[in-house]
């Protein structure tokens, strides 16, 4: 697995002020660490990860299943050709890299604290 940040969305913030930009903080000491760390497996093993209560650690998500404004976002983006992001679980229980897959590399468009991208009950 690869990855870069060429296609963050770091500009504003969300409706549930949060903003999209990372601080340097989080990306020294949480983002690039977490995705070097998936960078050494394999995607089959990425894919395979899952938490102690066997739930999928990182996977994909249909464009639709997000919430509204991230679909929104994600067309203002101009990335309408990709209806599948991928999400990977880095840094806490509610902490997600969000972007999307092409010819095994992930390319970053949103770093997300609180879990309000997809919401979950």
């Amino acid at each position: 697995m690869s990855w870069c940040i060429t296609d963050a969305d770091r500009d504003g913030e969300w409706s549930w002020s949060e903003p999209r930009a990372w601080s340097d903080d989080e990306w020294a000491k949480i983002i690039k660490p977490g995705l070097d760390n998936q960078s050494q497996l394999t995607w089959r093993e990425i894919y395979a990860a899952s938490s102690g209560s066997g739930h999928k650690m990182h996977h994909g998500h249909e464009v639709g299943d997000i919430c509204a404004e991230a679909q929104a976002r994600w067309l203002e983006r101009g990335l309408e050709q990709f209806d599948t992001l991928f999400r990977f679980r880095i840094g806490g229980q509610k902490k997600r890299a969000w972007g999307y897959i092409v010819q095994a590399h992930f390319r970053l468009v949103w770093w997300e604290r609180n879990h309000k991208i997809y919401p979950v009950d």
